[in-house]
């Protein structure tokens, strides 16, 4: 006769929790929830090719970043002229983002992407065969990278523009956000393949690369639709467009405020990612790989924020989070890289510098598009953009400091500098610290 076993517990064995299976029910739910608002605007397939062109835009200007930093650096050696080459493109589109916002608003605005991805690609292809035939000098590594501030003068208002038609309003946050998670894979990615690429292949080979990457962004974007603009609303003259943008962001005191941190921004925080190799190089005296390395930890920071904004919505505080984990997270994390001493120190402060940065702007991209009206979002936008403009305003004096006191004091000048304006900002905008 067959033995039966009994598949009920014995007294002495352990009785599960009663709760047990509906709380791991419970858990699964909400990360999928989660999971699903972190990627909602992924959902929809224009955005998706945004996106993709997006990533291979960032990952080209990041790999050509890391190039032309230590290609300027191996022919001049000093950090002046490095800053003043990573800054070149800062002038131009100071003074063409204003005429980029009109584009935007007035032009179909896929056309205006493609057509500075195109010239992204070219400009790469220019410089890598400049390289290529041993005739390349820092100066045409300036005028280059001029040039490629036109290119984001016209491309990043109109595409910051579209992102409301792409997603809805009320997905905007998390679209910036994704965007942001698009930036941060790249910054892990890019430098590291740019590092090995200089070092082992040659400089040339990261830009030839590079050319590749945008040419492919223009593919992604030609699946985009369309984007007609409202020209009921356009003035013929462009200086009047410009002035009536002007005009609305002033008016329009939550914009203005946003403005103005991203002004602080530009001029403190932004010089010093566009300087890391330089700052790096000094205090630690590393090589291509490693600096690559930093960067890629900056990226994991910055994957790190988007989980947290890409589930942010109305209500929770977006504003006080923008100051005080943006601009003055920033600022901490700058302090304690002053008084580091050792690479790996180094690792863990460049995941923190990742993460407030991608806070700063994924929250003030947002927002500021949350807050602008469509008929003048490119031109309000191309005003963001302009603060950018303004970084050799910070580049060029800390390109000067590094070269007079050092990089360690250079970080605490401006580390402390970041704490004082977000106390500045904290204690001066109830329109903003009040926002959520």
């Amino acid at each position: 006769m067959a033995k039966t076993y009994s598949t009920e517990p014995g007294p002495g064995a352990q009785q599960p929790a009663a709760g047990t299976k509906v709380e791991t029910i419970g858990v699964r739910r909400r990360t999928a929830v989660v999971v699903s608002h972190t990627l909602e605007s992924l959902k929809h397939p224009g955005y998706r090719y945004m996106w993709a062109g997006s990533m291979l835009g960032m990952g080209g200007f990041t790999m050509q970043t890391i190039a032309r930093t230590l290609l300027v650096d191996d022919l001049t050696g000093r950090a002046f002229i490095t800053g003043l080459v990573a800054m070149g493109f800062a002038p131009t589109m100071l003074i063409m983002s204003l005429f980029g916002g009109v584009a935007g608003d007035r032009l179909e605005r896929r056309l205006v992407i493609q057509i500075s991805q195109g010239a992204s690609a070219v400009l790469a292809l220019a410089v890598a065969v400049l390289i290529a035939t041993d005739t390349v000098h820092w100066v045409h590594l300036f005028v280059a990278s001029m040039l490629q501030g036109v290119t984001f003068a016209f491309q990043m208002p109109a595409r910051q523009a579209i992102l409301p038609r792409l997603v809805g309003k009320e997905n905007i946050t998390n679209a910036v956000a994704l965007n942001s998670a698009g930036m941060g894979i790249m910054t892990i990615v890019a430098p590291g393949i740019a590092g090995v690429l200089y070092g082992t292949v040659g400089p040339e080979s990261v830009y030839f690369v590079v050319a590749g990457m945008s040419v492919l962004a223009v593919v992604f974007t030609s699946r985009l639709p369309r984007f007609l603009p409202d020209l009921n609303g356009v003035k013929k003259n462009v200086l009047a467009d410009i002035s009536e943008g002007v005009k609305y962001t002033w008016r329009n005191r939550l914009v203005f405020m946003l403005l103005i941190s991203g002004l602080t921004s530009a001029l403190l925080a932004m010089p010093f990612r566009m300087q890391i190799p330089v700052f790096t190089r000094r205090l630690y005296d590393i090589d291509a790989s490693e600096i690559g390395w930093l960067m890629a930890a900056m990226g994991i920071g910055a994957l790190l924020a988007t989980v947290i904004t890409a589930n942010l919505r109305e209500g929770h505080q977006r504003g006080p989070i923008l100051i005080v984990v943006g601009i003055g997270g920033t600022g901490v994390a700058m302090l304690v890289l002053a008084i580091s001493q050792t690479y790996l120190v180094g690792l863990a402060v460049m995941i923190a510098i990742g993460f407030a940065g991608a806070i700063r702007m994924t929250l003030g991209q947002s927002l500021t598009i949350e807050a602008t009206a469509d008929e003048f979002r490119a031109r309000v936008m191309s005003l963001n953009m302009m603060t950018f403009g303004l970084m050799p305003l910070g580049a060029l004096p800390m390109g000067f400091a590094i070269d007079r006191w050092g990089a360690e004091t250079t970080l605490a000048i401006v580390g402390a500098a970041l704490i004082v304006a977000t106390a500045l900002l904290m204690l001066g905008s109830s329109t903003l610290r009040r926002h959520s």
